[in-house]
């Protein structure tokens, strides 16, 4: 928990500090912030002990697995997956294999994962961000909601989400064939993606008010029902077998999520007025109020949500932003009450996962024993 509010520290005296520079809201100086924060938090999760988080070491154990398997095998399987089927995730082993060209160490491959998943979320929030207050608070939203799963776990579908981050951008200038393409890809590291497939027509929908009303409506149906959709999205999404996440499906999460879609909602107008492009935020959020009852029955259905979740990165410093015609006082109020409240989640929706760099002793967690 210590490094995590360290981090969570420089996070936020270097966008104070980068914020005091001239003309800080340009876009050299917005990406100079971002690429210090991704170097950061590349460092924080490629240098874990493999006792850090729920499936570290069971990935540490699948990479030495596959120094034995030849890559004739790994062509067999992605053929078989293709023509009966038959296996799922042959992408991630195809990836490792192509590491292993260049290091045989696990250490490194976490790097390797990190750098990119660091590097494309820092593009998503550059290209949909324009000033650097709202890049720094989506860094401490990130630490605050997504840590536990993207920076210390789900190493397959980190992967899978970095090209759903990099696919929004193709969302947005209509690039239909390629985004197709690389949602293929992508679901050959996690299958689950292929949720993310429908976002590139939802996105350009005019109608963000209605649908997110609607989502709202949908919400108690779907939680009253969630047992029989939840069991179909297992078996849809071809993940029976995982164990549940800590803290998935838990009060503090759908309770935040429902407050900030509130507000959205009751801010709109303006938020629109001042990005056209967080309508798709509005759509992302109705999808995860959709999807999120589902999520206290089976995790397969909190992983499909986490496509659309991170968008929060994006609506909550907008939202923010909306309240420009209030004092500069009631602003800072609205930021240092928000940054209070994610850290209260971080302490304990999280419930924080101990941290160790891997020259450190660790013991496994007891989803080992």
């Amino acid at each position: 928990m210590t490094i995590n509010l360290i981090v969570i520290l420089i996070i936020l005296v270097l966008g104070f500090y980068y914020s005091q520079k001239d003309k800080c809201n340009s876009a050299f100086n917005r990406k100079k912030y971002i690429k210090t924060i991704t170097f950061i938090l590349i460092i924080h999760a490629g240098l874990r002990n493999v006792a850090v988080g729920s499936d570290t070491y069971v990935y540490f154990q699948y990479f030495e697995d596959v120094k034995n398997v030849s890559w004739s095998t790994i062509y067999e399987d992605i053929i078989t997956y293709y023509h009966l089927g038959i296996g799922k995730d042959v992408g991630y082993l195809l990836f490792e294999k192509a590491v292993q060209i260049f290091t045989d160490e696990f250490q490194v491959f976490l790097l390797v994962v990190a750098f990119i998943f660091f590097s494309f979320l820092g593009y998503f929030i550059f290209k949909n961000s324009s000033s650097l207050i709202s890049i720094a608070l989506s860094y401490v939203i990130y630490f605050a909601m997504f840590y536990n799963v993207f920076s210390i776990s789900a190493i397959r579908q980190s992967l899978a989400t970095a090209a759903a981050l990099y696919g929004y951008e193709l969302i947005k200038k209509r690039k239909l064939f390629r985004f197709l393409i690389l949602m293929l890809v992508a679901s050959l590291m996690h299958k689950t993606v292929l949720i993310f497939l429908p976002f590139y027509f939802i996105a350009h929908l005019k109608k963000e008010r209605i649908f997110l009303v609607i989502s709202f409506l949908a919400f108690p149906i779907v939680f009253v029902f969630r047992n029989t959709l939840a069991d179909y999205i297992k078996v849809l999404s071809g993940y029976n077998e995982y164990e549940q996440f800590e803290g998935a499906g838990t009060y503090y999460f759908t309770a935040f999520f429902i407050l900030i879609s509130i507000i959205a909602l009751l801010r709109r107008k303006i938020v629109i007025q001042n990005n056209m492009n967080a309508r798709a935020s509005y759509f992302a959020f109705g999808l995860v109020l959709i999807l999120l009852p589902m999520s206290w029955i089976h995790p397969a259905a909190l992983r499909i949500t986490m496509y659309f979740s991170i968008f929060m990165l994006l609506l909550i410093p907008q939202i923010l932003n909306s309240f420009k015609s209030f004092s500069l006082r009631n602003n800072l109020y609205a930021y240092t009450i928000l940054l209070f409240i994610l850290l209260f989640i971080q302490a304990n929706w999280n419930n924080p996962i101990p941290y160790g760099f891997f020259w450190e002793k660790m013991a496994l967690g007891e989803n080992y024993d």
